[in-house]
């Protein structure tokens, strides 16, 4: 059955050597999940902090600020106790606050101009525009407005080869 397929064989490598690939990378990604995190980085944090610090006590000294003590290093050991709480807020009973009376909203009108009333008057009374009647308009008359665009013809002839009769037929 195999046999009979006709596959080229240069498809086949190139899925073999995607295969291999995938795998080679999915075991690279595994090592590299099961490697502890290397320490040597950390090291490079406390040696940046400690030039830091002595940077700051250089800096105080030429200002002459008192120096503070140095914060401690946090080290993975040193286990911080949780602050504790604060007390809670004193929650002050309904007939303790004061609530005001609603005052009455003041709705001011805008005035309007003297050419402002006119323009509104004008822009109320004019008319909405001309307005024909498409059913008073003959069907020829509709047709030859519509055709007269080339969006509309080409539509008509989409339409004449759908609805039409087939090639084969004509």
């Amino acid at each position: 059955m195999l046999a009979e397929i006709d596959i080229n064989p240069n498809v086949i490598i190139v899925f073999v050597a995607m295969i291999i690939a995938g795998l080679k990378a999915l075991i690279e990604k595994r090592n590299q999940q099961n490697q502890p995190p290397q320490a040597e980085e950390e090291e490079g944090y406390e040696e940046l902090y400690e030039a830091y610090e002595a940077e700051l006590a250089a800096q105080r000294q030429q200002l002459q600020i008192p120096a503070a003590a140095p914060p401690p290093l946090p080290t993975p050991t040193t286990v911080q106790a949780p602050a504790a709480a604060p007390p809670p807020l004193p929650t002050p009973t309904p007939a303790q606050v004061p609530v005001p009376a609603p005052q009455p909203r003041k709705v001011e009108l805008p005035t309007l101009s003297a050419a402002e009333e006119a323009a509104l008057d004008r822009f109320n009374s004019r008319p909405n525009g001309p307005r024909r009647k498409i059913n008073s308009l003959s069907t020829k008359t509709r047709l030859k407005a519509h055709l007269s665009s080339p969006t509309a013809a080409r539509e008509a002839l989409l339409l004449a080869e759908i609805f039409g009769p087939p090639k084969a037929l004509k």
